[in-house]
């Protein structure tokens, strides 16, 4: 198999420069191979007026989008979601439908916070319920983490 193809498939996956020890275990090659196969890839993405670049930093690799691409491609990136949102999330996700106030008394009082923040990423519905809000995933939850409708059959709440 062609070793910068690899080198290419593995930077394209990494959400982080990758270390010249691990390609050199990933890759099979020798610490000195790893500066070439990243030049060899940069030259590829070249010739084929790729929107990628590689950055080399010589003690690790990564591949990233070309500057004058970022405004295109904006819209579509999704912020990082924080460790303590997504264990909020994942109650949420095993226990739905779920009262707030249940949510906060397994999570604590910062689950407000993180549930305002689902909401507005469109993860988590929320409808009220007498003093408090019934939580369940959303159709969005499903289609970002890849999964089937963990509500299976249940009736999806309207958002607020």
């Amino acid at each position: 198999m062609d070793r910068v193809a690899m080198l290419e498939a593995v930077l394209f996956v990494a959400d982080a420069p990758v270390e010249y020890r691990d390609l050199e275990r990933m890759l099979g090659v020798r610490h000195e191979d790893v500066p070439a196969l990243a030049a060899e890839l940069s030259g590829r993405l070249l010739e084929r007026a790729s929107p990628l670049e590689v950055l080399d930093s010589g003690e690790g690799v990564f591949m990233v989008l070309k500057e004058e691409f970022s405004d295109l491609v904006y819209p579509l990136v999704r912020p990082e979601i924080s460790r303590a949102v997504l264990r909020t999330l994942s109650v949420v996700a095993y226990r739905q439908p779920i009262l707030q106030s249940d949510l906060v008394e397994i999570r604590g009082s910062g689950a407000y916070a993180h549930v305002d923040e689902l909401v507005g990423r469109n993860l988590v519905a929320r409808q009220r319920e007498g003093r408090s809000y019934v939580l369940q995933t959303t159709p969005e939850f499903s289609r970002y983490f890849k999964t089937a409708d963990l509500a299976g059959g249940q009736e999806r709440l309207d958002t607020d």
